[in-house]
């Protein structure tokens, strides 16, 4: 298939490494550039990057909480209240509009957030690997993957049941579900499965937090290995500045909200065997 290549655009990009501490521009102000100088097709694939943040954006503008809105969200706030309204034009995913349904008629908004955010994402992924593009499909795959195993070591560390917390029916969900072994018997379908048991079991959140995010920067080095001034490789270039610049906002208070957080959505989404604690004591 004919692709469009950039040749001085990404000639232009400078190097980014994971460990980076910072970079000369904002996703923001990266996004607005890509808007300016890929074609119209391509720049459409990109926004299939920043979904992620319009799935964010959905929840707060159901809550009605627009000054909450992410700026890297592909709908801008005017198209949000108009699609909410009762003069919607139909314009966005359709997945958006299943969500709002459930939402309203489904009593979704009784939920607790995670709950919400879960459901969200049952309607996201369908919509989300329906993409030809090969790399999109790939990487949106891998992620779907990587959900479920880190969701079955979760439930496996707090003996909870797994199965009804699970995306999607592929292999990967069935071995989740299913194995009691130690990698889920996936060591050879999805190799990284053991860096994330070992990692898992160290029991440090930023570390695990920043060991997945390198293992995403070698399957993008991977996924894009015999690609040049595609638009593919600017999509990698894409996830890996995102990547640095979510580690640039980190630092130990963050560290510490961020394992409250973990806390908190296990205690939301599980129910806790009476006899646990968080201390591992009974």
């Amino acid at each position: 298939m004919w692709k469009n290549h950039y040749y001085c655009f990404v000639a232009g990009l400078p190097d980014i490494f994971p460990d980076d501490g910072e970079v000369g521009f904002d996703m923001v102000q990266f996004k607005e550039e890509l808007e300016t100088e890929l074609k119209a097709t391509d720049y459409k694939l990109i926004e299939l990057l920043f979904l992620p943040y319009d799935n964010e954006n959905l929840l707060r503008v159901l809550n009605d909480e627009y000054p909450k809105l992410n700026p890297l969200g592909n709908v801008s706030q005017d198209l949000w209240e108009q699609e909410l309204g009762e003069d919607k034009k139909n314009v966005l995913p359709e997945y958006f509009y299943t969500f709002i349904d459930w939402y309203r008629e489904e009593d979704g908004h009784k939920e607790d957030k995670v709950s919400q955010e879960r459901k969200l994402l049952e309607f996201y992924y369908p919509y989300i690997l329906t993409t030809n593009n090969t790399f999109l499909k790939e990487w949106f795959t891998w992620n779907l993957h990587l959900k479920n195993i880190l969701t079955g070591l979760n439930c496996r560390k707090y003996n909870l049941e797994v199965e009804d917390q699970l995306l999607l029916d592929n292999f990967v969900s069935h071995a989740v579900a299913k194995s009691n072994a130690r990698d889920f018997g996936l060591d050879v379908d999805f190799p990284d499965v053991l860096t994330l048991v070992n990692l898992f079991e160290k029991d440090n959140i930023l570390q695990l937090e920043k060991g997945i995010d390198n293992i995403r920067w070698e399957r993008l080095e991977e996924y894009t290995l015999f690609e040049y001034f595609t638009v593919e490789v600017i999509m990698a270039y894409t996830i890996k500045l995102d990547i640095i610049n979510r580690w640039i906002k980190l630092d130990e208070e963050t560290g510490k909200k961020l394992f409250a957080k973990f806390v908190g959505e296990l205690k939301s989404s599980f129910e806790f065997a009476k006899e646990f604690s968080l201390h591992g004591q009974k």
